[in-house]
């Protein structure tokens, strides 16, 4: 039964994927596609988009590492793709304590250097940090061409204490190309991106 309803998952949000696409003009598939957003190496981690803090901001997500008691290393990644080349920009902040985004701050707080977060372009990984940054922001960019995977990661070395949280808001894309997508039309993209991250929330695997 859990793995007749775990194909059916996966069917459903396939099925969403392509009915986004479907919905966007033929020329232009939009800068920037979920496909499917979590992948988990020996981890149990999750994104919740929008960000709990950042409601407003449909692209704005929480990606959380694992924290599965294994007493070993695991990686959450969150993964997008590229249709057209461009500057990819960001705004991130980063917790080490659990539940994130809590106010008051969380007391149950893991030590800093046992999780880590950053982005991936293709294969190569950029740390942003190991260590809660209180919530001050900071900015980052990277630069990405067609058809490339991309994305945020978080990294645990023991899978114990407590996960880290990256929050990653404000996404701009630049693209660069002549045939810039009409506002309109990226609002709609980056409204079924939302959606399909729902529906991982909503029917974990």
């Amino acid at each position: 039964m859990k793995s007749l309803r775990a194909s059916l998952h996966k069917a459903g949000i396939a099925a969403s994927v392509l009915f986004v696409l479907a919905q966007l003009p033929a020329a232009w598939a939009g800068p920037i596609t979920a496909t499917f957003p979590v992948v988990n190496t020996n981890a149990d981690g999750t994104v919740t988009m929008p960000s709990a803090i950042f409601p407003g901001d449909p692209l704005s997500f929480d990606l959380t590492g694992g924290n599965n008691g294994t007493g070993v290393g695991g990686l959450t990644l969150f993964i997008w793709t590229a249709q057209v080349p461009g500057l990819l920009q960001f705004q991130w902040s980063y917790t080490s304590c659990y539940p994130p985004n809590q106010q008051p701050t969380s007391d149950a707080c893991d030590d800093p250097g046992f999780d880590w977060a950053g982005f991936q372009v293709g294969q190569i990984q950029t740390q942003l940090t190991d260590t809660d940054t209180a919530g001050v922001t900071a900015s980052a960019k990277f630069t990405v061409s067609p058809s490339l995977t991309f994305g945020w990661y978080v990294g645990t070395a023991d899978n114990l204490g407590e996960p880290g949280t990256l929050t990653v808001s404000d996404i701009s894309f630049t693209p660069q190309s002549t045939g810039a997508p009409e506002p309109g039309t990226l609002l709609f993209c980056m409204t079924g991106i939302a959606a399909i991250a729902a529906a991982y929330r909503k029917y974990p695997r």
